[in-house]
């Protein structure tokens, strides 16, 4: 779903980088400097009002101080010299804050073990523990989920594609407990002080998915049909972040529905009901169940690597029927299992208190039924690697097909616009690029390492095994 939410500069810096960071009475007017926050406001004029916000910096791009201003404002003066995100005429002036300026180059050191890819033709979102012990070692799968994209099926009259997810690498720069998006389009699913009674009830608590989902149908503010909770329990927002240079304001999110529902707010957006009355599907952002993005929401911290791609998957191993891969034979057809607790403390927050339930017994919070617990129960999540195979007779939307935005016709081998593989078991691609050949059908942003390249720890070479594709009959 496309958002338009204010982030604030989420600095996640190491002893040695925040002791490169400048003090304001060090700064030094005509001097260039970096930037050494993942997300850092860029402001019209001087003052911290979230109005006069006209774009964001990334993490090492450059400015030259123009004015060090006086002692009492935490801003300074700055023009744009470098900038992947901001263009150096957005505004007449611009202000950052003095707190985050480098004279030094940022070296990233992700605050995270993990890191995530999306797999947009295939829908599904997939964590992994990144493997340090050799520099070409394969990486571990730890959570394999559904998800919904960016429904290609619509567009605005001037953009036909406009509701497509971005590829691309981007990073968390914030998580926000019951997120709403800025122009008030899409409800919160829960908000600060409100009757924990009229929240919609459960989807699977009706005779169908369909009808279960009809109640989180509701009016918006302009009197026309929207989704109650369309952000769901969590929000990760990312950066960079803008329509410029970055992801297009699409977040990680979640969706309507309670824990209890599973995946039913994501497999009621693939049915023909549901799309015939209101199509549900994402506007762009990626949106998991609300049970895997609250456990996202503990797992991954500010920082955490997001890589979105389009990819034809395979295995390094090969997948003989009811015979599992040898790395993952312990997590066959034996999920993880993770317990939660989802309060209404902290929401609208950002960093909002999670959901996991140890976290929440230790934070000392009051627990009260009917007063501040909304749902507690246990998520069974898939940490077993299953490739998607292409399946041209299954429909785009349906979550089978493997190729969401149809860059092929599927009808023969010939003229296969998939660049690579993407090996699921290992969560590294063999001689992978975006398919950015085949006209609009795919855009590509983000950070700099992942648009025509693969960043080495991602990248594999040999044999692998991918699963046979079934082309469309005539």
């Amino acid at each position: 779903l496309l958002a338009t939410g204010s982030i604030a500069a989420n600095a996640q810096l190491d002893s040695s980088e925040i002791a490169a960071t400048v003090e304001k009475s060090q700064l030094v007017v005509g001097k260039r400097y970096f930037i050494s926050a993942d997300s850092l406001n860029v402001r019209s004029s001087n003052s911290t009002s979230a109005s006069n916000v006209v774009g964001k910096l990334s993490r090492n791009d450059v400015v030259e101080v123009y004015n060090l201003l006086n002692s009492g404002t935490p801003l300074v003066q700055i023009k744009i010299v470098k900038s992947s995100s901001v263009r150096s005429d957005v505004a007449a002036e611009l202000y950052i804050s003095k707190d985050y300026l480098s004279e030094k180059e940022i070296a990233f050191q992700s605050g995270s073990k993990y890191f995530v890819i999306q797999n947009v033709a295939s829908e599904r979102t997939r964590v992994y523990e990144r493997c340090t012990s050799t520099p070409d070692c394969a990486h571990k799968l730890v959570l394999e989920t559904e998800m919904v994209v960016g429904r290609p099926e619509v567009g605005t009259d001037t953009d036909p594609d406009a509701f497509k997810t971005w590829l691309g690498h981007s990073r968390v720069s914030e998580w926000v407990k019951f997120y709403q998006d800025g122009q008030g389009h899409y409800p919160h699913w829960y908000r600060s002080g409100q009757d924990i009674d009229d929240i919609p009830g459960s989807i699977s608590s009706s005779i169908s998915n369909y009808f279960g989902a009809r109640k989180w149908m509701v009016r918006g503010k302009d009197g026309n049909t929207t989704i109650y909770g369309a952000f769901g329990w969590y929000a990760a927002k990312v950066t960079p972040a803008d329509d410029k240079n970055g992801m297009n304001y699409q977040w990680m999110h979640g969706t309507m529905g309670w824990g209890k529902d599973g995946p039913a707010a994501i497999e009621m957006t693939r049915g023909f009901l549901a799309n015939l009355v209101s199509n549900p599907g994402s506007a762009g952002c990626t949106r998991l169940e609300n049970r895997a993005i609250a456990f996202l929401r503990t797992l991954l911290p500010v920082g955490t690597d997001i890589y979105r791609v389009y990819a034809q998957e395979s295995t390094r191993e090969s997948q003989a029927k009811n015979t599992p891969l040898s790395r993952y034979a312990g997590v066959y057809n034996n999920p993880g299992s993770w317990d939660y607790i989802l309060l209404t403390d902290g929401a609208q927050r950002s960093g909002g208190l999670a959901a996991d339930a140890k976290t929440v017994m230790a934070s000392g919070a009051y627990i009260r039924k009917d007063v501040n617990l909304l749902e507690r129960g246990t998520y069974e999540y898939d940490r077993y690697p299953d490739a998607v195979a292409l399946n041209y007779n299954a429909p785009a939307a349906s979550g089978r097909s493997g190729d969401r935005y149809r860059i092929n016709n599927g009808f023969t081998k010939n003229g296969n616009n998939f660049k690579g593989y993407f090996l699921v078991d290992e969560g590294r691609f063999v001689n992978y690029q975006h398919p950015t050949s085949v006209g609009r059908k795919v855009r590509v942003s983000g950070l700099p390492d992942f648009r025509n390249s693969v960043p080495e720890f991602l990248k594999a070479t040999g044999n692998h095994y991918e699963p046979a594709v079934t082309y469309r009959r005539d």
